[in-house]
């Protein structure tokens, strides 16, 4: 009886690789044909792609090319105000960190509608933002300089004022 069994479970041992070794060989000499999902989502982009073209900007480019959406940090000033119709701006300068200490990070943070931005430094001492959107009329702005000597806090008021109507 044992040596009947162990007859019937290397015959299925043996039934079962075979099996999968044909199953290999077929799915490898023969490729399936394309499937119609990737053909849909082709689809998808050509008929969207004059819509996408007609609605959408290159996100580092100012749609309105405004010379009042670039605002540069003055470090001496203590209440900084700013105004513009733009809907967003960047903020650049330099870190208002002290000569003998160096800059560790930098925060950029719009109280007024909780966006953060995303500061790229450039080099020990200088920095840029990406665009900061802003909300109709006041916006205070927290940057906030990690230093090797401390923080140092500032705060700037960006006041967006609504664009006029022609």
């Amino acid at each position: 009886m044992i040596k009947a069994r162990r007859k019937f479970t290397r015959f299925m041992l043996m039934f079962v690789s075979g099996l999968g070794l044909c199953s290999t060989t077929l799915l490898l000499t023969d490729p399936p044909p394309p499937a119609d999902a990737e053909n849909s989502v082709q689809s998808v982009f050509s008929l969207n792609s004059s819509v996408m073209n007609t609605q959408r900007f290159v996100a580092s480019v100012d749609e309105h090319k405004n010379e009042d959406s670039l605002f540069e940090i003055n470090c001496s000033e203590a209440g900084q105000t700013l105004e513009t119709v733009s809907t967003r701006f960047r903020l650049k300068g330099q870190t208002c960190a002290p000569d003998d200490s160096s800059t560790l990070t930098t925060q950029v943070h719009n109280k007024s509608n909780g966006y953060v931005a995303t500061v790229f430094h450039r080099g020990n001492q200088a920095f840029s933002t990406d665009y900061i959107n802003l909300s109709e009329g006041k916006n205070e702005i927290d940057v906030r300089f990690d230093t090797d000597k401390g923080p140092i806090d500032r705060t700037l008021i960006v006041v967006r004022n609504p664009a006029s109507k022609k």
